[in-house]
């Protein structure tokens, strides 16, 4: 199936609220500038509902205050009657992942409702004893879930043993368990345990114990080694990087040189394009990149390095020295929806 991204930077500490209203539908996140979460929303069918975001500094001027506060705001408008998954990926150097999904309902009118879906988005668990355990981190990504076992190199985990794993957190109710805190000293040959996890409908739950152990807590513990022990775990491939033009994501051919490698290490990067010439957007990188310029007659689509470090994004047609960085797969009339109208912004991931 068809999906489309939509995908702003945001630096974010508090929990995703959802409303409702004529014909739409928000999603809102209480943020500040420095260093916080790029959040993408994943549509699962665009010919159902479209996405578009906005940020309200609520009169603060962000280029004078520091790490400036502001209201992030995602708004979903219905396009067709229909349902449709969407998932909220919010991600950041310093901060753990914080994800959302939902199930969007467009009515016969394009009344768009949002139903939070319950799925493990972090997970993890650390058991010690007189037996060797080992430790295991999993995330939600956007390609699968990752696990990182005994603080290793992340891997994929089976898609089956996260559901088996949300069972148990259902069967033996561990939301429950948030705020244990529990130990019995002078135990020999006994065991302790950290557990802490979050779900996409915001719930967090952290429990940990040394010889003193919630209710049920030997069942549940025992079906959940079980799943870990005997789930698949192995390597994913490298995620490519992800482009959006004013907000929608756009699916890109990236080329295979040095100039897209130095890209890379610069994502997730936020900027700010002006029209030019009535063909192309342009916009500095804020710094220099590899370079390997060449005569080139561009066409509506390319994405090109001009200067070193500016990027330009063409929904027209020019000749000069440029170097390939990569192509929108997109109609030249697609391409001129999204950079003819006016001054917009990349976000590249």
């Amino acid at each position: 199936m068809k999906r489309i991204l939509c995908v702003l930077i945001c630096a974010a500490m508090a929990v995703c609220a959802r409303a409702e209203g004529s014909h739409g539908a928000e999603l809102r996140f209480l943020s500040f500038d420095g260093g916080g979460h790029v959040y993408t929303v994943e549509i699962g069918d665009p010919s159902v509902l479209a996405c578009e975001g906005e940020r309200d500094y609520r009169g603060e001027d962000p280029e004078l205050v520091d790490g400036a506060s502001f209201d992030q705001l995602f708004r979903f408008t219905g396009l067709a009657p229909g349902r449709t998954a969407v998932n909220v990926y919010g991600r950041s150097p310093i901060l753990e992942n914080d994800d959302h999904a939902y199930t969007a309902t467009v009515d016969d009118a394009l009344n768009v409702t949002l139903e939070p879906l319950r799925a493990i988005s972090t997970f993890f668990l650390s058991r010690n004893g007189e037996i060797y355990y080992d430790s295991y981190h999993i995330t939600r990504e956007p390609d699968g879930y990752r696990v990182s076992v005994s603080d290793g190199e992340a891997q994929g985990i089976d898609g089956a043993s996260m559901e088996a794993l949300m069972g148990v957190i259902d069967k033996y109710g561990l939301e429950g368990w948030d705020g244990f805190d529990g130990s019995t000293p002078y135990v020999l040959d006994g065991e302790g345990f950290w557990l802490e996890f979050t779900l996409t409908d915001g719930t967090h739950v952290q429990a940990r114990g040394d010889n003193a152990f919630p209710e049920e807590y030997f069942p549940a513990m025992g079906e959940i080694w079980r799943i870990l022990e005997n789930a698949e775990i192995g390597e994913t491939e490298e995620e490519t990087m992800k482009l959006t033009i004013g907000g929608e994501a756009v699916p890109v051919t990236w080329e295979e040189n040095e100039s897209v490698e130095a890209l890379k290490t610069l994502a997730p990067l936020e900027i700010e394009l002006s029209m030019y010439g009535g063909f192309e957007q342009v916009g500095p990188i804020g710094q220099s990149l590899p370079r390997d310029d060449k005569q080139t007659t561009t066409a509506a689509g390319d994405i090109v390095l001009y200067s070193g470090n500016q990027i330009v994004v063409f929904y027209g047609s020019n000749s000069w020295a440029y170097t390939r960085l990569g192509h929108v797969d997109l109609p030249a009339a697609d391409m001129a929806r999204l950079l003819g109208n006016g001054d917009v912004t990349i976000a590249i991931q």
